[in-house]
C-alpha cells in the first residue's frame, strides 16, 4: 500500500468536531486557504478590492508581531506552535463578530494549522482533533472557506517569486509528500466542515479566479 493510500485511510477513521453555528449579525467571513505558493494572498486582495471589503490575516496581528511569528514556526515545539496559531485564530474570529462591515476577507484560518500539522503525521492532527473536541462548540469558523488546489511544481514556482524572508518559512515544509498529505487533509475537510470549497488555480489566471470566487461567495450569500 503506498504512503498515499496508507494515509487517506487513516483520514477517513478521523471525524472534525462540531463547531458554534455563526453568531446573529456577524459578518460574513470568507477564509482563503491552500499550500503555500497556491496564490492566496493574492486572491485574497483581488477579493477585497472587487468587493470593496476589508482583508484580515487568519491570525490576530498581536500573535505576528515582532520574530514572535519566525519563532513559533521554526523553533517552537510542534504543539506549542499548534496552540499558539490556533489560539490566534480564534481570538481573530472573535474580533470579526465584533465588526460593522457585510463581508471580510481572512488569509487563512484554523484549517491552516490543522492542514500543516495533518501534512506532518497523521498523529498530530489526531491530538489537535482531541485538544479542540472539548471547546469546539464555542469556537467560532468562517462561514466559507475557499481551498485552493494547485500542484507542487506550480505552489514551488511561485514560491520562488517571493522576497527572501517569506521564502524562507515556505521552503521549510517545502517536500512532495508533504504537499500531498496537505492536498488529502483538504480534501478530507470538504466532507467534514460545511462552506467548504475547493477551487483548482493551476491554470487559470489569477482575475479568472477573482472573479470565479466572487461569483461564489454572492451566490452563498443570498
Amino acid at each position: 500500500m503506498s504512503f498515499e493510500e496508507d494515509y487517506r485511510r487513516a483520514l477517513g477513521t478521523l471525524c472534525l468536531p462540531r463547531f458554534a453555528v455563526p453568531r446573529p449579525k456577524a459578518p460574513f467571513v470568507v477564509a482563503v486557504e491552500g499550500p503555500n505558493g497556491a496564490g492566496k494572498t493574492t486572491l485574497c486582495h483581488g477579493l477585497c478590492q472587487k468587493l470593496n471589503a476589508p482583508y484580515c490575516p487568519g491570525t490576530d496581528e498581536a500573535w505576528l508581531a515582532g520574530d514572535f511569528k519566525v519563532r513559533m514556526i521554526r523553533d517552537a515545539e510542534w504543539y506549542a506552535s499548534a496552540m499558539f496559531f490556533l489560539s490566534g485564530c480564534f481570538e481573530q474570529m472573535r474580533l470579526m463578530g465584533l465588526r460593522s462591515e457585510p463581508l471580510v476577507i481572512m488569509d487563512r484560518c484554523l484549517w491552516s494549522t490543522l492542514a500543516v500539522h495533518a501534512a506532518e503525521t497523521i498523529e498530530r492532527l489526531q491530538a489537535l482533533l482531541t485538544i479542540l473536541r472539548p471547546i469546539a462548540s464555542a469556537v467560532q469558523i468562517p462561514q466559507l472557506t475557499v481551498v485552493l488546489k494547485a500542484s507542487f511544481q506550480t505552489c514551488q514556482s511561485r514560491i520562488a517569486r517571493k522576497p527572501a524572508d517569506a521564502r524562507a518559512l515556505d521552503e521549510l515544509t517545502a517536500r512532495t509528500e508533504f504537499h500531498a498529505r496537505e492536498q488529502m487533509f483538504y480534501q478530507w475537510l470538504t466532507s467534514q466542515a460545511p462552506g467548504i470549497e475547493v477551487i483548482d488555480v493551476n491554470q487559470p489566471t489569477s482575475e479568472q479566479v477573482v472573479d470565479k470566487v466572487v461569483a461564489l461567495i454572492r451566490k452563498r450569500q443570498c
